[in-house]
């Protein structure tokens, strides 16, 4: 299921006022529902995979860096 249908879908629940898996089950076979989850979970590990390519190259500080850094501030605050 590509993602303009799933988002269709969930318009069309919020019209009809019920929840997007009452609308899945009533309107799609079984086939159709793991045809959309395989889809999905495709869609979910491609964008883990490229965020994780995007941390790969963020430098995040340690809690004792971060800790000295405010400890820092703080003394040139106060002279």
């Amino acid at each position: 299921m590509s993602y303009a249908r799933l988002l269709k879908l969930v318009g069309q629940a919020e019209k009809e006022g019920i929840t997007l898996a009452e609308l899945l089950t009533r309107d799609l076979s079984s086939e159709e529902l793991d045809s959309a989850q395989a889809g999905l979970a495709v869609d979910i590990a491609e964008n883990y995979s490229s965020i994780e390519d995007f941390m790969d190259d963020v430098e995040v500080p340690s809690i004792d860096e971060i800790m000295a850094s405010e400890g820092q501030d703080g003394l040139e605050e106060t002279c």
